[in-house]
């Protein structure tokens, strides 16, 4: 690999980035307002350098200066055989020649059939899918669907999941005040620009409380269309569910005639094919997908039972799209979950034993440099914070850790070419080889040493 030496790059100051970055930097600065994607965490600070990322060599990817940066990102999720997976990216160009863009509302397309075929046999809840183009939308959808095949107001969300960007499930905290009903109040994470009602669109309590939540609904069942959660707080700090909590939702929403959402954009796929609702036996009546999906390109679905997914046949709840069933990431969806199930589950396989070896490496690391470290998570992706706890059930089990070091922390690992999400969240792909993960090891013990 070009470049400066990681070691080089490690000692540099954060805020002076390389002359190339800074360059192409500056270019996006007059034609772009910042990221494509500029959520709150990452405007903390203690921020990495700038950098532009120009091409990739398997999970590396190159900078305009050619420094090379481990990916433990994988485009936030999606990316599930990284970049350069010649069996995979084969199956988009075979695709390309044969049919590249198909109006959703003219016509159905044969992969978008098979595809939808293969998704009822691999994931519990699914007896019909429909397919979009993003996680926010389908997170849209699904919420559109529960209310109107159950003519009920609120939706139950939980503080802390993350449910795409659209207002009525983007905003908001948990109300101090007690006042009832538990809508959200304003957070001063929002974004300005969401309209005050959005704030009354949802109820919003805490999570892994089942106190809370028997409480919530007994009091509000009778206007609770759904209850939306992912099954693993993946967006923060990687929260499992309590022994039995799931179980207890389940319960729950039937007593009380409310539909369970799954939102599984993160863990479908990566913790196995049947994602979080497999892993944990608990089946919603509906889930939502998306990132490894299709492994990389852009596409997204809402899977459910027969009953509520027939108000989009009968034109009662309206989803349009352009792009609903675009063929290419129909293909990409198709050739993924074709080598995902090979020699029954090889990959899988692979990516337990490259996280436990990464896992083991940075607890290791954190001994030698006298630290404490938590890291958790399920197959494909873990957290990792500086704190004494083993485990943690939600983001406020965190008032301990050391938010300050994990920031630098991060800052250091970016410098070092390591790069991780921008919740200290190491999303791990099956094709990293045991080079990157020496080299990943080294880069992430010589960061250790700096704080």
């Amino acid at each position: 690999m070009g470049g400066l030496p990681f070691e080089a790059r490690l000692l540099m100051n954060a805020s002076s980035d390389t002359p190339g970055n800074a360059r192409w930097a500056d270019r996006a600065a007059a034609v772009m307002p910042g990221l494509n994607s500029n959520y709150a965490s990452f405007r903390l600070p203690q921020q990495p350098p700038g950098i532009v990322i120009d091409r990739s060599e398997g999970l590396r990817l190159i900078d305009v200066e050619g420094n090379d940066y481990i990916d433990f990102v994988c485009g936030m999720g999606p990316a599930i055989w990284g970049n350069g997976n010649r069996e995979y990216l084969g199956a988009i160009h075979e695709q390309i020649d044969r049919l590249m863009s198909c109006g959703s509302a003219v016509a159905h397309v044969t992969n978008e059939i098979e595809l939808a075929e293969k998704l009822t046999k691999i994931v519990p809840c699914a007896e019909q899918v429909r397919f979009c183009i993003s996680g926010s939308e389908a997170d849209q959808l699904v919420c559109r669907l529960a209310r109107g095949h159950s003519g009920k107001r609120y939706v139950l969300r939980f503080e802390g999941h993350y449910h795409g960007w659209l207002d009525p499930v983007f905003s908001g905290q948990v109300r101090q005040d007690k006042s009832v009903p538990p809508t959200a109040e304003p957070s001063p994470a929002d974004s300005a620009g969401i309209p005050a009602s959005s704030y009354g669109e949802t109820l919003l309590i805490k999570w892994n409380d089942e106190q809370q939540l028997r409480e919530t609904l007994e009091a509000y069942g009778d206007d609770i269309a759904l209850v939306l959660m992912e099954a693993i707080m993946c967006n923060s700090a990687c929260c499992p569910p309590k022994d039995g909590y799931l179980k207890t939702v389940r319960e729950l929403c039937d007593e009380h005639g409310i539909l369970l959402c799954f939102d599984e954009v993160i863990t479908g796929f990566r913790t196995g094919l049947g994602g979080a609702q497999a892993l944990y036996g608990v089946t919603p009546d509906l889930a939502v997908f998306a990132k490894a999906l299709s492994g990389g390109l852009p596409l997204a679905c809402v899977a459910g039972k027969r009953e509520v997914m027939q108000e989009l046949a009968t034109n009662r709840v309206l989803a349009v799209g352009t792009f609903n069933s675009f063929p290419l990431a129909i293909a990409a969806a198709q050739q993924n979950i074709a080598m995902l199930e090979r020699d029954h589950g090889a990959y899988y396989q692979r990516v337990d034993q490259i996280q436990a070896r990464l896992m083991d490496g940075i607890q290791a690391a954190a001994r030698r440099h006298e630290q404490e470290v938590l890291l958790q998570g399920p197959r494909g992706f873990f957290y990792m914070d500086f704190t004494a706890r083993d485990v943690i059930y939600t983001p406020d089990d965190l008032q301990d850790s050391d938010l300050d070091k994990r920031l630098r922390f991060r800052s250091l690992l970016h410098e070092a070419g390591v790069l991780i999400g921008g919740n200290s969240r190491f999303t791990v792909s099956g094709e990293l080889t045991d080079e990157d993960i020496d080299d990943a090891l080294v880069r992430i013990d010589a960061a250790m040493a700096q704080l």
